[in-house]
């Protein structure tokens, strides 16, 4: 095994393109909420691969497209030459009074310096601006969540180390944007049952959005792969998964420097 967990995701965008594309392809109607002008620059927050800054820059909006990841910025590079793409940590955006719309997808939650990326994305917006976003909500993957948690624990693992998402409340986000100068217009959190395709889709999940854990767990991934499958047969749907994704829609006017 490697010496230690590690300690920032690293992304595959092939896989994530072959068996994550549900992440873009249900939050499409949230880019019509966005409702981008020609005469806007948007800042997309967390853009991945950049499937859903393309759609902002449809609209004719001047879009910048940032993520954390370069695997992910490289990939949204070769996809969309014409558009702007930036690595870079949301939770440290140096921005200031640059964007009319600050917009973010399935990303928040890999955030959990909450305060930080809000604090950031009220200082990238001008006055007036608006921020549109969706992302993992409280009890998100609560089923999938439990099962990897006792699976860890049962090889002495510290189930913390691995599972480090950011899913808060309605009440606990509204809070934060309220703290850096927004005024929360709507806070919508709803189920939402994803898809996975295939007999091996919660394997696939796992191996996209818990990169490290194969290599760290060596010639133990399959039998803990099967322990978690075991945790989650409730999801199991004939020879697919639908996980139990609960997803916060956010959209907040900055009201105050």
């Amino acid at each position: 095994m490697p010496e230690s967990p590690p300690s920032s995701q690293k992304w595959d965008p092939d896989l994530y393109r072959a068996r994550a594309s549900f992440v873009h392809r249900m939050a499409v109607d949230l880019v019509e909420l966005l409702a981008p002008t020609p005469d806007e620059r948007v800042l997309d927050l967390g853009c991945g691969s950049g499937e859903l800054t393309s759609k902002i820059a449809e609209t004719g909006a001047s879009v910048v497209g940032l993520d954390a990841s370069p695997e992910m910025i490289e990939a949204a590079r070769r996809r969309a030459p014409q558009i702007e793409f930036v690595t870079g940590d949301g939770q440290s955006l140096a921005y200031a009074s640059e964007f009319d719309a600050v917009f973010s997808n399935a990303a928040l939650h890999w955030m959990p310096r909450a305060a930080d990326a809000a604090r950031g994305v009220a200082r990238a917006l001008r006055p007036g601006g608006r921020f549109v976003a969706e992302f993992g909500g409280n009890g998100c993957i609560r089923k999938v969540r439990e099962g990897v948690g006792a699976a860890l624990s049962r090889r002495g693992e510290d189930p913390g180390r691995w599972l480090r998402w950011y899913f808060p409340t309605v009440a606990e986000y509204v809070t934060v944007l309220a703290a850096e100068g927004f005024d929360v217009r709507l806070a919508h959190l709803f189920d939402r049952p994803t898809p996975v395709e295939g007999a091996d889709g919660l394997a696939a999940w796992l191996r996209t959005f818990l990169p490290g854990l194969e290599p760290w767990l060596g010639a133990g991934w399959e039998a803990f792969v099967r322990e978690v499958e075991g945790a989650c047969a409730p999801l199991r749907r004939g020879d697919a998964w639908v996980l139990d994704y609960v997803r916060l829609r956010i959209v907040a006017d900055r009201v105050s420097p």
